[in-house]
């Protein structure tokens, strides 16, 4: 809803002649294309103006102001020198004027004394922090612009160039909007998950609880790998020492149940990289070095006392 002050600025907005044209969206003044830059490559200034100055491209654009031209009944443009005495007061009343951006050459100046050349004196001037208000009529064409090596370089073409003009041009009121939708959406979201994982009996918390679950199971694996390696230790620890029979059958059997239960490798496979090589693997995590062969002979013990 707007307000009174609203209405009688359009009305009044309304009566009076419109100064803007269809061309408006095709053309970015020079002081506006130099913050939109900043924007963009997110850079400081005098970097941006080192780089567009030395670019041979950049100050050889065309540029153009915003301005009124003469036409025919036709649309044609009309130049004013050559209305004389003879031109017939019924043409000259057919003439009218219309507001349009007006082209000039980058060397437009050159033939004055001093040349004048407005883009690179733009950007010298912008460099040093001396600028007037001499180039606030001054703009340059969009789609020269991104037609540019320099442009395409950083990357900037037709979408990037739209999304930070709209972000230039957007004011506080909008931006408080988003914010303030974006955090509904999000707490909609967070609703909606709820709803959907009560909806099926689900646990909310199931993924930070199932973390947690593989958590313990590595660590009880870790803990199983170690009783591995103790009784493979008493039962090498001398080379004149053989292990009681009872010894090697119940140690057997708890790799059996450790690598076939809990670590799910098949016994039948005593050489396979998926149960002798993940095995090594673990033990040499550990610091420790055990041969394949061993590491078979076990397996093959505990598959028999499984069966």
């Amino acid at each position: 809803m707007m307000g009174v002050i609203y209405e009688a600025i359009r009305k009044e907005e309304d009566e009076e002649l419109s100064w803007e044209t269809e061309d408006d969206d095709k053309f970015i003044s020079f002081h506006l294309f130099i913050e939109l830059l900043e924007l963009y490559a997110d850079d400081r200034k005098e970097l941006i103006i080192q780089y567009l100055i030395n670019d041979d491209e950049f100050l050889k654009l065309d540029f153009y102001y915003y301005g009124c031209i003469t036409v025919d009944k036709d649309g044609v443009e009309i130049d004013l020198d050559d209305i004389n005495k003879k031109t017939s007061r019924e043409f000259i009343e057919s003439l009218d004027y219309i507001h349009t951006y007006v082209r000039n050459s980058y060397d437009a100046y050159s033939d004055d004394d001093p040349s004048f050349y407005p883009t690179e004196e733009f950007l010298e001037r912008l460099l040093e922090d001396d600028i007037d208000d001499s180039f606030n009529d001054k703009c340059w064409k969009i789609e020269d612009i991104l037609e540019l090596d320099c442009m395409k370089r950083i990357g900037l073409d037709r979408h990037s160039y739209r999304e930070c003009e709209k972000a230039l041009t957007i004011d506080a009121r909008t931006t408080l909007s988003y914010i303030r939708e974006r955090q509904q959406f999000k707490e909609k979201l967070k609703l909606a998950k709820q709803k959907a994982v009560k909806s099926q009996n689900i646990d909310p918390d199931i993924y930070d609880n199932t973390i947690e679950k593989l958590k313990e199971k590595d660590n009880e694996i870790e803990g199983l790998l170690k009783k591995i390696r103790d009784l493979e230790d008493k039962s090498l620890s001398s080379d004149n020492e053989t292990m009681h029979p009872r010894t090697a059958n119940n140690a057997s059997k708890i790799i059996a149940g450790l690598a076939s239960e809990l670590l799910n490798i098949d016994l039948t496979q005593p050489y396979a990289i998926d149960s002798n090589g993940r095995i090594q693997k673990a033990i040499e995590k550990q610091g420790n070095t055990v041969s394949k062969d061993v590491i078979a002979y076990w397996l093959k013990l505990a598959h028999e006392n499984s069966i």
